[in-house]
């Protein structure tokens, strides 16, 4: 061997890529799974999840329990299942029976997919299954509810807005108040469809009200946090997300009711505006004062604790609750420093993506889907387009680039999540099955 020669090599990496289509586990389709993909995907449908995801989770699951040609058709709140085997197509409305998403029945649900997907289940215990989630009663009772959703309201005020300690009070005791309504109001009421543009006329009335009185010296520090709930950010982002991956006519649907729903909070907060009389330059007007380093990290926390216990978060999930939100506040720093705030939302979802698709095969950890609802409310289109909107509505800071600038933070975030789920199913194909990862 010559004395110049190295006398080691390299390992030889081999990358041994598996398939992430579906194993048919069953060898015929049992009577019930027709039945069985319809509540199924009914039940995803009320915990948020995109149509595109919803087909392809239910693609999966048809040809593990013995349909690979089942045929399969979903819409934001409607979903059609055709098998061959059937003479008939069956169809649900897909309807949260709480009225909101909770995290505890959506963790439920993923299980119950992982469970189908590997065979562990027929699709009459599936059904039983979805039914006992379906009647399930949240976790924690209403006090600890309202209390989080209170939370929640002053964490995000840190977060955003900067708020001072005593609007954080504020926001906090609004917040009570907000969770208070959202969970007495009954779904599918007119009640619930008015709720956010009721909501936001109330909470403004109280809030410039105050401000007329020097109390409130910051009142948009104490109005917007308490709607952060309401917020569509998350309903904006998928409906792009579903344009993107060509689900044509959920995507618009959902952009179209995010927009209104945005627009309905806006209308509340001026008509509120117009009958106080307070001044839109004082009533609307915002500065960020100057945060410490720990400041927006602990309205992080204040936050993503909030949610947890409004939304009744599994067992444990508050730890990787919080892990994806701070993930996803620090990616977004990062990309408002390199990029500018209109493209740091790619970098925050980017993130968000991939960190909770990674750590929801932990025990303990929740679904990604349960990530996702908070942290695109902390993301750039949720109380900062709220407050754009309005500003440039009552002409108070009018910006003829601010609408563009909220569409082009929500296509940043849509795409960041796009890239993200690409990335993450590359990494499953390469992945050690020992890994355990769930496949999306």
């Amino acid at each position: 061997m010559s004395p110049w020669q190295p006398s080691f090599r390299f390992p030889k990496l081999e990358l041994h890529r598996r398939s992430v289509e579906a194993k048919q586990l069953v060898e015929s389709p049992s009577a019930q799974l027709q039945e069985f993909l319809v509540k199924l995907g009914s039940a995803l449908l009320s915990v948020g999840t995109a149509a595109t995801d919803i087909q392809r989770t239910l693609k999966r699951v048809a040809i593990a329990l013995g349909s690979p040609n089942a045929a399969l058709i979903v819409f934001p709140t409607l979903i059609f299942v055709g098998m061959p085997e059937e003479k008939e197509t069956r169809f649900d409305v897909a309807e949260s029976p709480g009225g909101e998403v909770r995290f505890d029945r959506a963790a439920r649900i993923y299980t119950v997919v992982d469970h189908a997907l590997a065979g562990t289940i027929t699709a009459t215990q599936g059904i039983e299954a979805i039914e006992a989630i379906t009647a399930a009663k949240p976790r924690f009772n209403t006090l600890v509810r309202v209390l989080g959703h209170g939370l929640a309201a002053a964490g995000v005020g840190l977060v955003l807005l900067g708020a001072e300690p005593l609007s954080m009070v504020y926001a906090f005791v609004l917040g009570v108040l907000v969770g208070v309504a959202k969970l007495l109001v009954r779904p599918g009421t007119y009640a619930a469809i008015l709720l956010p543009v009721i909501t936001a006329f109330a909470l403004a009335l109280i809030v410039f009200a105050a401000a007329r009185t020097v109390v409130v010296a910051e009142p948009l520090q104490v109005l917007v946090p308490p709607l952060v709930t309401l917020l569509p950010g998350a309903v904006l982002t998928t409906g792009i997300q579903e344009l993107a991956a060509g689900d044509m006519v959920a995507g618009a649907s959902r952009l179209v009711s995010g927009i209104a729903q945005l627009l309905f909070l806006s209308f509340g907060i001026l008509a509120a505006l117009t009958i106080t009389g307070v001044p839109a330059s004082t009533a609307l007007l915002t500065t960020h004062p100057a945060l410490g380093a720990f400041q927006p990290w602990l309205g992080v926390l204040l936050f993503s604790l909030g949610i947890f216990l409004y939304y009744c978060g599994p067992r444990r999930s508050v730890y990787f609750l919080t892990l994806v939100l701070l993930v996803a506040y620090g990616a977004q720093l990062i990309g408002a420093v390199l990029m500018g705030s209109v493209f740091s939302g790619f970098f925050g979802a980017f993130a968000l993506t991939v960190v909770a698709y990674l750590i929801q095969s932990i025990r303990g950890a929740p679904p990604a889907v349960v990530c996702f609802l908070p942290a695109f409310w902390l993301l750039v289109p949720g109380a900062t387009g709220l407050i754009g909107l309005t500003q440039s509505a009552s002409g108070v800071n009018f910006d003829a680039n601010s609408f563009p600038t909220i569409v082009g933070s929500i296509v940043a975030i849509a795409l960041g999540v796009l890239v993200g789920t690409a990335l993450y199913r590359q990494i499953f194909s390469v992945a050690p099955a020992r890994w355990g990862l769930r496949l999306v």
